[in-house]
């Protein structure tokens, strides 16, 4: 299986690459992610609708007509681990093309947002790109673990908290 993240923002440093690596290794040989990284469009001279406009076209450069589009925002729909794994398991078996989304510094344009198949959010916190790469990451390998009854997800010490 081969996933994209589509990714605005800049080159990783160090310690990111270091936290993808780490999770990368432990994955799959079936499963290859590949990282297609686009640079913000900011500058002084521009507004943020002009940044969003030129982000949404570079981004849309890279996708194509019969890729499953999934965007991380936080008007999205909140998902947990479990939920994420069963939606990898679906995505398998109808053998769907996965392209993940991470908007940069002003967000997602809308036009992503309405071409996408599904929405996604992770928290109600608003992430760093930068850091919610290595969190997207993370989450793909803890999915695989739980379809394949593998010992990480139950055995990682992590705080879950459930707030009203």
């Amino acid at each position: 299986m081969v996933l994209n993240i589509i990714s605005v923002g800049n080159k990783l440093t160090p310690w990111e690459s270091q936290g993808i690596e780490y999770y990368q290794k432990q994955l799959s040989k079936n499963i290859s992610l590949n990282f297609i990284d686009i640079k913000g469009q900011q500058h002084p001279k521009r507004s943020i609708d002009e940044i969003k406009k030129l982000e949404s076209e570079l981004i849309l450069s890279k996708i194509s007509d019969d890729d499953y589009i999934i965007s991380w925002d936080s008007r999205g729909k909140r998902i947990n681990s479990n939920e994420f794994s069963k939606f990898f398991e679906n995505s398998m078996l109808e053998n769907l093309r996965l392209n993940f989304i991470i908007g940069g510094s002003f967000g997602l344009p809308e036009k992503i947002i309405e071409i996408s198949d599904k929405v996604f959010s992770a928290s109600s916190f608003t992430f760093p790109h930068r850091l919610f790469r290595i969190i997207l990451v993370e989450q793909i390998y803890r999915s695989f673990s739980i379809i394949n009854k593998a010992p990480y997800h139950t055995s990682v010490s992590y705080i879950n908290l459930t707030l009203p």
